[in-house]
């Protein structure tokens, strides 16, 4: 692990530095100390002059090789604050350091392409600014045409175009799976909210998954790590008769910069695009930090197409006065789990009542093609009743696709041969 002094500048009182250690953490680097700056945003520095002198001195003390800024960090004052350094220090912001954990946790090369191009479009303004310093000698040295600006943009232009030929478009993945019955539902929330274990508990326990989908990634592994998902995870399920698609997503966290999400679309658009979202909350967090990460989620979530559930994980590690103390943070009631141990009957009536659903009865000649139909609706829908006689009547309900679907093939249904 590499020795690592952190730094955070904070308006007034304490500054927060637990997310950035995890960050760090998760990134292989060995945290020695944390630097904190009290006072308004500096134009030089970001962080104040008395603090960035306090680094240097903790640097040189702890013999530390890097340098992590819990601030987002312009072009200049980065330049400024790694001439106050040894040289060997590296320096970092919060973007590059986010940016780090991707490229390490990128599996699929959809994944790994996405993070590609948010790693080039974050170094384009840097290297502009190294340009206009005659600093751009270690960026520019392999760029034989000697026009790193252009040759920089071209990189970022065909990165572009690699991602459109291998992503496969949501809008047609998703119309693939409502003519197949699947109702879409995205597991969505902070990071390190309990979404993947959520997703196994359920699929393994609801009967899930032989059939293989193409944003299918393997096993979703669990540990406690930021950003464990970088890749779309998807399993299947059935609830109530209903035929789910479950999507674990990338885990939200606070001051992701909006085009690091946008980099990471075919994840995102999984959850903007679902029938259902569950907005997983960890309830063993404070209460300001729940507020706090409720409202980032909430950012990503102001263009999704379908219902947002929330739902509050790890009600083991909580009691009834901490349920009372946070169950005012949400605008619609939260739905109360514990995915450890299982406790997931009330999510599963949740899911399903929040589901779009249609209901209608089905009749048909007793033939052939009836039983034919039956079959269908058991594959495709919940069938609540049925009546046999010289005319066979089905009560069905499911996704509304599925619905009109059954009913364009009860009137394709023909009279038994005499």
């Amino acid at each position: 692990m590499t020795g690592t002094i952190l730094a955070t500048r904070t308006a007034d009182g304490t500054g927060e530095t637990d997310e950035l250690e995890r960050l760090a953490e998760t990134a292989g680097y060995d945290v020695l100390g944390t630097v904190t700056a009290t006072g308004p945003r500096d134009a030089t520095y970001n962080l104040t002059p008395g603090a960035v002198t306090d680094l240097e001195a903790r640097v040189r003390e702890t013999g530390a090789t890097r340098v992590v800024v819990d601030n987002d960090l312009t072009p200049g004052q980065a330049h400024n604050i790694a001439t106050r350094l040894p040289d060997e220090v590296e320096l970092m912001d919060r973007r590059r350091l986010v940016l780090t954990v991707f490229e390490q946790g990128a599996g699929s090369k959809v994944a790994r392409l996405q993070v590609r191009l948010a790693r080039l479009e974050y170094e384009l303004p840097r290297l502009r600014a190294a340009i206009n310093r005659d600093e751009a000698t270690e960026i520019t040295r392999h760029d034989e045409e000697g026009k790193p600006i252009e040759d920089h943009k071209r990189r970022i232009d065909a990165t572009k175009q690699r991602l459109a030929q291998l992503s496969d478009p949501t809008a047609d993945r998703l119309a693939r799976r409502a003519k197949a019955g699947f109702d879409t539902v995205a597991l969505v929330g902070y990071t390190n909210a309990g979404k993947t274990t959520l997703l196994r508990r359920l699929a393994d326990e609801l009967a899930l998954n032989s059939d293989h989908h193409d944003d299918e990634s393997g096993e979703p592994t669990v540990r406690d790590q930021l950003f464990e998902t970088l890749n779309t995870t998807t399993r299947r399920a059935t609830c109530s008769g209903r035929r789910l698609l479950l999507t674990d997503t990338v885990g939200f966290v606070s001051g992701l910069p909006h085009e690091f999400v946008a980099a990471f679309e075919s994840t995102m658009a999984s959850a903007r695009h679902a029938e259902l979202v569950l907005l997983v909350v960890d309830g063993s967090d404070p209460r300001a930090d729940i507020e706090r990460k409720l409202t980032v989620a909430k950012e990503q979530l102001t263009d999704a197409d379908g219902t947002v559930l929330p739902v509050v994980n790890k009600i083991d590690r909580i009691d009834d006065s901490k349920r009372a103390e946070i169950v005012e943070l949400f605008e619609t009631p939260p739905v109360w789990v514990s995915a450890t141990d299982g406790s997931l009957d009330a999510l599963r009536v949740a899911i399903v009542d929040a589901l779009p659903t249609a209901e209608t009865t089905l009749t048909v000649p007793n033939s052939d093609g009836a039983m034919t139909l039956v079959s269908w609706c058991y594959d495709h829908a919940e069938v609540r009743e049925i009546q046999y006689g010289d005319e066979i009547a089905i009560r069905v309900a499911g996704k509304p696709s599925v619905i009109e679907e059954a009913e364009r093939k009860a009137t394709n249904v023909e009279l038994p041969v005499q």
